[in-house]
């Protein structure tokens, strides 16, 4: 059912007569009348009441008469239908939105591993590259204690390139025969 009817305002079954819509009407408005109401009660209980009486009162003037009450019943159907529509949209929804945060959160987990990974990657290359470094600098260690000389011819000629660089030695020129 769709929130409160007018079925449940006079406690009456969808498939109570005319007789039984009369009775119930008479017995809910002696419940619920305003006038029947202690002095002492508050101003803001006496609206409640007089709210609850005007529902019972609708609803009996409603489900009192024939046209009315098939108009009534015809809505609460459609109601019902719609009800059962939306909530078929609403549980779709539901799935299509947990897919997505689903995907979402693996596309992140991924993306967050990647980069992990990348910079795992990028530490070990570091790692790599300076044992490389050492390696480089040890074997030019062994050749300079190997071959002593070879250092001086090294030095030098990083000398020469240094004033070649800064133009202090003159380009040799050879003529060709």
């Amino acid at each position: 059912m769709i929130g409160l009817t007018l079925y449940d305002v006079l406690a009456i079954p969808i498939t109570a007569s005319t007789d039984d819509v009369r009775k119930a009407y008479k017995q809910k408005a002696l419940e619920t009348h305003p006038d029947k109401l202690e002095p002492t009660v508050t101003e803001q209980e006496r609206r409640a009441a007089e709210g609850r009486f005007r529902n019972v009162c609708e609803a009996f003037e409603v489900l009192s008469d024939p046209v009315k009450r098939k108009a009534y019943d015809d809505r609460v159907q459609l109601a019902q239908k719609n009800k059962k529509y939306w909530d078929e949209q609403h549980d779709r929804r539901v799935k299509t939105r947990e897919e997505w945060a689903r995907q979402v959160k693996e596309r992140s987990e991924a993306r967050m591993k990647e980069r992990a990974d990348f910079y795992e990657n990028l530490k070990r290359i570091k790692e790599e590259k300076q044992r490389y470094i050492e390696m480089v600098e040890q074997f030019y260690q062994e050749l300079r204690d190997c071959h002593p000389e070879w250092e001086s011819r090294r030095q030098a000629a990083l000398q020469w390139k240094e004033m070649a660089d800064k133009g202090q030695i003159p380009r040799r020129h050879t003529t060709r025969i």
